[in-house]
């Protein structure tokens, strides 16, 4: 009988862990870069733009996160900003006006992108 009991809750605890799965943070999303290898990342804007917010989804092991870039004032180079992450300084994002994102790593491009906003 305890064997029974035993293998019940074992199977509703490994029901419950996996249908509970890794959460993604819940950010107010009101943009998001398309990137050119398809994939899409919403974000959130801040009203003065000095900031955009990344949600990023967590694995079994580790809790989803959250990636903030700041814009860098003094960078600013014709039609495009500057942002750096705050996470990892050698991780920058130039935007221009037109919409063109580029994603640079260690002072080598990695992506590239279009931005989009969203209306409500």
């Amino acid at each position: 009988m305890k064997t029974k009991i035993l293998a019940v809750v074992s199977a509703a605890l490994l029901v419950g862990c996996v249908q509970g799965g890794p959460q993604k943070p819940t950010i107010n999303a009101n943009g998001a870069i398309k990137w050119a290898n398809g994939i899409s990342e919403e974000m959130r804007i801040s009203t003065s733009g000095s900031t955009l917010t990344f949600a990023s989804p967590g694995s079994l092991l580790v809790a989803g996160s959250i990636t903030i870039f700041s814009r860098i004032d003094s960078a600013r180079n014709g039609s495009c900003e500057h942002y750096y992450s705050e996470s990892s300084v050698k991780t920058r994002m130039q935007i221009c006006e037109s919409g063109e994102v580029t994603l640079i790593q260690e002072g080598q491009v990695i992506n590239v992108g279009s931005l989009a906003r969203y209306t409500y």
